[in-house]
């Protein structure tokens, strides 16, 4: 078995190795006035010379460990001391500001990486690396990504720059303090990694990895499209790539775990923990399944190592440089389990030799490793060993992992976290590997600098496991437009705005209103109507991403017709109704007793109920689609039936009102007479068919409901004269409907008020 090695002689030398960075970390992601002015010019003397390394030794040796799984070496470091004040050339641009330069030349070099001992620069200035030939440029970098202060600069890096001619320029206004800028190191990267081409003009062709590797976004990785935004390309303190991921936390803090052979035994959590020059890589990926990839990956700069322990391999850094303020980035936080139930299968997400972003998948079901494992290099001496049962055994049968890939994260069915990656044989699937076991991680050790459980659940809740955390950017509001919709955009970087536009403009949008940031759109429209929702996120002046979402209007359309069916009901005979068009803001008439037919127009997807108080229809039927049918109750004379139609979306339901005008009986004791008085006075009247020697003493009750609307705006209980003054002063306009119950016997009339 190939396992993960590392001979002494070789480790020293990577421990020599500082940052290999690339593009632009935290910056303003802008270019340099010297590439659209002819005011700045290269003097010779700003021009230095590097020193060649020995490549052919480089390879050499990097081939005797090409199947050992040991950080992937891509450059060498070059020892140097320039500063603003011994190197380079100053220039003044006008009274306000002025320009330092140095350029620097290695023959052969595929790109350089700088690393600075002491890194400040005050408020207004501004910092750029890029090629001679101004095809690649990374910066600015500003007081933003000072890590330090003037009376304590402390170190930095800046990333690949691809060629073999990088200049250094940085901008200070005059009059303020002058800025340290310091570099100690120059790498000359010999390898093709990470975009050594140009980030100005066009991509690369990646593919530096083994071609049975799989691309994240070929359809193998189409259920990991959140998740893989969590893993990282890094680039750690003494020049070695390795991978790891951000992992979700209680206290939504930037944590990233990765493994604890990554770093230099310069670094410990219980020591030196700062690494300034440590760099991530994000987005680092094809855009489809081919081996291509979109230029200049967003990218973040140093980390503090809060815990690490080797006997499962772990380290967990917590980020510098919030991952909420990466221009282009969008991140997500792992979930994890801490379960000791092995996974019933699982995947891992790498980047294998500083190659864009892989996924390796196991089918079947992990096991945990019951052996103990000597970790040695090619000539067997055992560099470290760990326990058994410490780390989870899998055979991958899609993909494989390489240099480079230590650290990355394993996932399990649940797409939650249950390891990161140690080692393992070399080859494509079926091949094995070792991941150290999460479960363990997260209690082993005795203090909070050697275990996970101190910082991802620094409160003891006790969880055993937490889902991801996703602050993808997305619009916030309702799909479905009613009077005044607010919309806003969720997870916006700092220090970005907001543009809005919509696809129809029968949507009217309001930006920044009720706050900045917002939007409230409305529609006037009656109609059924649809539009794309856009919100284009802008930062330092550029569009950093788009975000839509589809929104709708929704109308309710009542257009149909109904009938009523003859019939003969308590001994009252009520005769048919003939087809009459349906009228929303109008009242329908029909009989109790009889089948009424609904016929309604269009709206498909909507749903029609009832509503009514006081009773329950004798028959109620509805197809589903068009058709209705219903019949009214005994009793139910004079009390309003709605008829409802809604459907999803819908700002409020559309009401069909119904009232019967039935009495009860061809023959009754009394009958209703209306007589009016004056504009405002009716006058309602009770009249006894009895005789005189048989009536008996009675009471009565009257109401009076509105048939636009249905309301009820008179109830009076227990009349005992026979006759009753009605005032109608203060109502609206419209035709309502008398109700008057007597003993079994109902009565009702229509009256109108007003003109």
């Amino acid at each position: 078995m190939k396992t993960k090695a590392l001979l002494k002689s070789f480790a020293l030398c990577l421990i020599a190795i500082f940052t290999i960075s690339a593009h632009a970390q935290i910056s303003t992601n802008e270019l340099p006035p010297s590439f659209s002015s002819a005011l700045f010019s290269v003097h010779s003397g700003d021009v230095i010379n590097l020193p060649i390394p020995d490549v052919a030794e480089a390879l050499h040796e990097d081939s005797l460990f090409a199947d050992a799984d040991i950080p992937y070496r891509v450059g060498l470091p070059l020892a140097v001391s320039y500063n603003l004040h011994n190197s380079g050339h100053w220039q003044s641009v006008g009274d306000s500001m002025r320009v330092w330069r140095l350029q620097l030349h290695a023959s052969g070099a595929k790109a350089m990486t700088v690393s600075y001992d002491k890194f400040w620069i005050p408020e207004g200035a501004k910092f750029f690396v890029y090629n001679a030939d101004k095809t690649f440029c990374i910066g600015a970098f500003t007081s933003f990504n000072n890590k330090g202060t003037r009376e304590n600069p402390v170190d930095f890096a800046t990333g690949f720059v691809a060629g073999e001619d990088i200049v250094l320029e940085y901008y200070e206004p005059i009059g303020v303090e002058t800025g340290i800028v310091s570099v100690e190191r120059v790498i000359y990267v010999y390898k093709n990694v990470l975009a050594t081409q140009s980030n100005v003009m066009s991509g690369v062709l990646p593919g530096i990895s083994m071609s049975c590797n799989v691309n994240i976004n070929c359809s193998e990785g189409a259920s990991w499209q959140k998740e893989k935004r969590a893993v990282a390309a890094i680039y750690n303190g003494n020049g070695a790539l390795c991978t790891g991921a951000l992992i979700n936390n209680t206290e939504n803090k930037d944590y990233f775990l990765s493994a604890d052979h990554c770093f230099s035994s310069r670094y410990d959590a219980q020591g030196a923990n700062q690494m300034n020059q440590l760099i991530f890589y994000w987005n680092y990926e094809s855009p489809d399944c081919s081996n291509t990839y979109i230029y200049n990956p967003p990218s973040s700069a140093g980390a503090k190592l809060v815990a690490n322990n080797s006997h499962s391999d772990f380290a967990l850094l917590e980020l510098t440089e919030s991952v909420k303020n990466v221009t282009g980035y969008m991140p997500c936080y792992l979930g994890w389990t801490r379960s000791n139930i092995a996974a019933t299968n699982a995947v891992g997400i790498h980047h294998p030799q500083g190659d864009i972003k892989k996924i390796s998948i196991e089918n079947d079901a992990v096991t945990s490793y019951d052996r103990i494992q000597n970790w040695v290099d090619n000539n067997g001496n055992i560099i470290s060993t760990t326990q058994k049962n410490t780390h989870w055994k899998v055979v991958f049968d899609v993909g494989t992992t390489e240099g480079g890939s230590s650290g990355s994260p394993l996932m399990n069915q649940n797409h939650l976290v249950v390891g990161q990656l140690h080692g393992g044989d070399n080859g494509c699937a079926p091949v094995t590997k070792y991941y150290g076991r999460f479960d363990v991680s997260w209690n082993y050790g005795s203090v909070a600098t050697r275990r996970l459980m101190d910082w991802l659940d620094p409160n003891n809740t006790g969880i055993t496991q937490l889902d991801e955390r996703d602050l993808a950017l997305e619009i916030i509001g309702a799909q479905y437009v009613c009077g005044n919709t607010v919309y806003y955009v969720q997870n916006l970087p700092l220090n970005a705005t907001v543009v809005w536009e919509s696809s129809s403009s029968s949507f009217i949008l309001q930006p920044d209103f009720p706050l900045v940031n917002q939007c409230t759109v409305t529609s006037e429209t009656s109609a059924l109507v649809s539009t794309i929702l856009r919100a284009m996120i802008i930062q330092n002046g550029k569009t950093i991403a788009t975000v839509t979402k589809a929104i709708n209007k929704v109308s309710i359309s009542l257009s149909g017709y109904y009938t009523q069916e003859a019939c003969t009901f308590y001994n009252v005979s009520h005769p048919a109704i003939p087809v009459t068009g349906i009228r929303k803001a109008e009242p329908m008439f029909v009989h109790q007793g009889c089948t009424v037919h609904l016929t309604l127009y269009g709206n498909k997807g909507r749903k029609i109920t009832y509503e009514v108080a006081g009773f329950t229809p004798l028959y109620w039927y509805y197809n589903g689609d068009m058709s209705v049918e219903f019949q009214l109750p005994y009793l139910s004379g004079g009390i309003p039936f709605r008829v409802k139609v809604d459907r999803e979306g819908a700002c409020s339901p559309a009401y069909l009102l119904f009232f019967s005008l039935s009495g009860n009986s061809n023959i009754g004791s009394y009958s209703l007479k209306v007589a009016t008085l004056s504009e405002y006075t009716k006058q309602i009247s009770l009249i006894s068919t009895q005789n005189e020697n048989s009536r008996s003493a009675f009471d009565w009750d009257i109401e009076a409901y509105n048939t636009s609307y249905g309301t009820k705006v008179l109830d009076v209980k227990k009349l005992t004269d026979s006759n009753y003054q009605l005032n109608t002063s203060g109502w609206t306009p419209g035709i309502y409907i008398i109700r008057v119950v007597v003993g079994s016997e109902i009565f009702t009339e229509k009256i109108t008020v007003g003109k």
